[in-house]
């Protein structure tokens, strides 16, 4: 492994695959590929097979998604045409930046779209997830809900659904013409032993060093929240506002988090404050303040402040959703939510919340999604009672020192009225 997420084979070899019968020769992805691997994609794109209509927009757009991991062609022995291509990397929805979760796609060309070339091409990936460095001891793949073939496929190796993404994505369906909304599947495997020891803390420093320079050379990986032209996160509207919070009481203003030092600094201590006290947050998530603000600097932020003291009450914010596979016009998101720690378990749960729904539909969420460690009951109580719905979990995605590796369930909330920015 030569940077974070890596896995490369020493050479290219041949092998049959036992289901097919296909003999394949399998080779590290190059860049000379990356045309040829875009417009497998895009073709995938046009008749529906598991790829969205504007989830690889351009070459860039794939190479943003690989930036954390590798990718393999396949091709048919004597062929120097592309068939398939793989990727293995770490799961970027899991709560660490080690994470023993690893995420896998196949693409296949149209004349390998079928069952047993995707369970051969998967138990491929399955093996490099076994050999890579992290000691993965679990995987996710994407599939979107109308992929009904390739879902049975990786159901009869072994896969299960473990939640559903609504509006995920936009495909191609039918008449091949108009694109709509489809939700997407998580479909997860066990594939070792979970291993609850954890690196010392100068190898998480060391992780965080070299993410923050693959996203300064690739990209972010969220646009939601700014603008392709620039990372400051747009105007939010309506804010801001008074508004009075009870049953506290508490008057407060609620504002958009500015660009000063002072502020940005004051809401990267409430994640940090959170994740040392395991609230909601862990500290493998963003073990440096660089790293937290590679994640968070292009996300929508607002604060609660008191109007009298200045003191902050809740912090919150948004972006487009790990899950989404969308690259243009997202309106799956995520949201995060924190309050003070001096203003816990006063009620102020459900009016922050509200407030929280409000600005998402401003900002043009149909979808509001939370991952929560099911651990964190109070959290799980709150959004529940205020009509979200648990849309399934992401297992073994979230590690804390008192409970090692557990799941985090994925809670949704649809969004009757939008008005889009």
């Amino acid at each position: 492994m030569t940077i974070y997420g890596k896995l490369v084979i020493d050479r290219p070899f041949i092998t049959e695959f036992k289901r097919s019968g296909e003999a394949v020769v399998v080779e590290n992805l190059e860049e000379k590929d990356l045309t040829e691997t875009f417009l497998l994609l895009e073709t995938a794109a046009k008749r529906g097979d598991n790829v969205g209509v504007d989830e690889y927009r351009n070459v860039g757009d794939f190479l943003e998604s690989i930036r954390f991991g590798s990718a393999f062609k396949v091709r048919k022995l004597h062929s120097e045409v592309i068939d398939a291509v793989i990727t293995v990397g770490p799961c970027i929805a899991a709560r660490s930046i080690r994470p023993c979760l690893a995420s896998l796609q196949v693409f296949t060309s149209e004349g390998f779209s079928r069952e047993s070339i995707w369970r051969d091409c998967m138990e491929m990936a399955i093996g490099y997830a076994r050999q890579h460095p992290f000691g993965f001891s679990a995987c996710v793949t994407d599939v979107f809900g109308h992929c009904l073939e390739r879902i049975i496929a990786l159901r009869t190796d072994g896969f299960v659904i473990s939640a559903s993404v609504p509006r995920a994505g936009k495909i191609v369906y039918r008449d091949g013409k108009s694109p709509i909304h489809m939700h997407s599947y998580v479909m997860y495997k066990e594939i070792g032993q979970v291993d609850n020891k954890r690196p010392c803390w100068s190898e998480f420093i060391r992780l965080s060093t070299e993410i923050c320079n693959i996203m300064d050379e690739v990209g972010h990986g969220r646009d939601a929240g700014h603008t392709h032209e620039s990372t400051t996160p747009s105007l939010i509207p309506r804010l801001p506002f008074e508004c009075s919070l009870s049953p506290a009481p508490l008057t407060v203003v609620v504002r958009q988090v500015r660009a000063l030092p002072d502020d940005l600094d004051r809401f990267y201590e409430f994640f940090r404050s959170a994740a040392e006290e395991g609230v909601g947050f862990s500290i493998e998530e963003f073990p440096t303040k660089e790293i937290f603000w590679k994640i968070h600097d292009s996300s929508w932020k607002v604060v609660l402040e008191d109007k009298y003291s200045g003191k902050w009450v809740a912090v919150m914010d948004w972006c487009s959703s790990w899950y989404s596979r969308c690259r243009e016009n997202c309106d799956v998101f995520d949201a995060g939510m924190i309050i003070a720690k001096e203003f816990r378990n006063s009620g102020l749960g459900t009016p922050v919340f509200e407030i929280s729904k409000t600005i998402a539909k401003d900002l043009g969420c149909r979808v509001l999604y939370s991952d929560i460690p099911v651990h964190h009951i109070t959290s799980i109580a709150v959004i529940v009672k205020n009509g979200n719905s648990f849309s399934g979990s992401l297992p073994r995605a979230f590690y804390s020192p008192a409970y090692g590796w557990s799941d985090v369930l994925l809670l949704t909330m649809t969004l009757d009225s939008v008005s889009k920015i």
